[in-house]
Parts: C-alpha cells; sequence; structure tokens
C-alpha cells in the first residue's frame, strides 16, 4: 500500500529539501505544473513520471543562477545546501518509497553508479554510528511496539521510552527528550499520535514518523505532521531508512547545537 501521490511527493519533497515549507513549496509548483500541461497535453501517468518530473525540477532548482522559480530568495535555497547524495535518494526512493530498481533508476536519471552499488553504500548509512542517538515509541499494540524497539535498536537507535496512549507519550517526550519519535496515529481509537505530538512539540522539537495504518488522515497540511508516514504493513527497512534520514538531516543536527547552547 502507498500513500496518494500527491502525499508521497510532498513527503519525498520535504526529506528531499529537509524543510518542510521549502519542500511543500516545491512539491506544489510541480504540481501546478502538471496540471497545467494536463489543460495541454498528458498529465504524469503514473508514480514514476511524478517523482521524475520532481527530481527533474528539483535539479533545475539547485542549478539556477538567477532566482530559481517557484522561490524568490536564491540566497535561501543555496544556503541549504546540495541535494542528498545519490546513495541516500536511492535508499529513500527504494526502501522507504517502495519502488523497484528499474522505478528508480527512470527516476533518477542518469546514476553516476551502478544501481545496486548506490543502493549498498545507502544502506550502509543506516548502519553507521550516530552516537547515543535515542528514539521514543508510540504505538498501542504492544507486538508492533516490541517490533519496533528491536528494529531500532538494531540500528544503534536507543529507545528511551514506550507508550501506548497519547498523554503517554506527551509525558514520556518531555521527560526523556528523543531526537525521534514513531507514532501510531489511531491509539486505541480515541487519541491519535497527532495529538501526543501536539502536545509536546512547542517545548520538544523532534523529527517525528507515523507508522499508521491510515496514511490518508495523516498528511493534511495541519500544523502537526510527520516528517514520514510509513504504512502499515511496514517493512523494517522503510522504517530505518526513514529514521536514518531524519537523524542525519542538517536542519536536526543545528536545532540541537542551538538547544545544547540554550539559543531556543
Amino acid at each position: 500500500m502507498f500513500l496518494p501521490v500527491s502525499a508521497s511527493i510532498r513527503q519525498f519533497a520535504r526529506a528531499v529539501t529537509a524543510d518542510r515549507m521549502v519542500g511543500d513549496e516545491l512539491a506544489l509548483a510541480v504540481s501546478a505544473e502538471a496540471n497545467q500541461k494536463n489543460r495541454n497535453g498528458a498529465p504524469p501517468a503514473n508514480r514514476v513520471e511524478w517523482f521524475r518530473r520532481f527530481v527533474l525540477r528539483w535539479r533545475e532548482v539547485m542549478a539556477e543562477e538567477a532566482s530559481p522559480k517557484p522561490f524568490s530568495n536564491s540566497a535561501f535555497i543555496r544556503s541549504m545546501g546540495p541535494m542528498p547524495s545519490e546513495a541516500r535518494l536511492v535508499l529513500l526512493l527504494n526502501d522507504v518509497c517502495g519502488f523497484s530498481a528499474r522505478e528508480v533508476q527512470e527516476i533518477l536519471e542518469p546514476l553516476s553508479q551502478p544501481y545496486e552499488e548506490l543502493l549498498t553504500e545507502g544502506r550502509s548509512l543506516v548502519r553507521s554510528d550516530r552516537g547515543e542517538r535515542s528514539a521514543l515509541i508510540v504505538e498501542d499494540e504492544p507486538l508492533i511496539a516490541a517490533d519496533l524497539r528491536d528494529v531500532l535498536e538494531d540500528m544503534g537507535v536507543i529507545v528511551v521510552g514506550m507508550a501506548r496512549t497519547a498523554e503517554q507519550g506527551a509525558r514520556q517526550a518531555l521527560k526523556n527528550s528523543p531526537d525521534i519519535v514513531l507514532a501510531d496515529y489511531n491509539l486505541d481509537g480515541q487519541k491519535t499520535g497527532v495529538d501526543a505530538v501536539a502536545a509536546f512539540h512547542d517545548a520538544h522539537h523532534c523529527p517525528v514518523i507515523f507508522i499508521t495504518g491510515y496514511p490518508d488522515e495523516v498528511l493534511k497540511g495541519d500544523e502537526v505532521e510527520p516528517d514520514f508516514v510509513i504504512v502499515k504493513p511496514y517493512r523494517p527497512e522503510a522504517v530505518q531508512a526513514a529514521v536514518a534520514h531524519c537523524l542525519d538531516a542538517a536542519r536536526y543536527a543545528a536545532i540541537d547545537a542551538d538547544a545544547k547552547t540554550g539559543a531556543l
């Protein structure tokens, strides 16, 4: 099961840019261009073509010397740094987005190295030493929570809390200050993972991954949204790739540094 194309593009755009606002703006621009072409010709035929179009547009934005449309501030775009490496892009597209080897090669064409080498390199990044990075799991199904703990610990991430309700999740996030939160969306049919995140978001900012059987309910443009949505039934590789990317994103490293110096 996949996210709807529009939500999937927005999620990937946020990951590539490491910024929600910029990612959403770029995804919206690509969608607008596709809709314009729909009036004058054929629209994107499938997920692969949508993602291919997004990658081409992002490469154009990063290559332009003048202020690149749809952005007015080229200096800001340059300050974000380069795109993730090909290995990271291959990892995200294969393990998180669920594209096949052939589809990934079509989306990223041309690749500078063979696909298999890039995927191996990307997966090796998952096992990179990140120090004592920590995670909180908010999940009301004990077996799934235990499996997620194993998935995280297998990549060297310390699980500092296990919560079954939104209230417990918020308390543990404020108490333990995890580097990342993995949350189910539907918690006992009552409050949701969004409720948990909303309760601690202002006091403790960290990346959030929702692992849910209700993907359509998550990426709706609300104030509190996850960095990734992993659809149940999930693959461990998808969870690990998303976690690794979030923990390695430059914006969180900067936020962590500011927090340690009292800037936040």
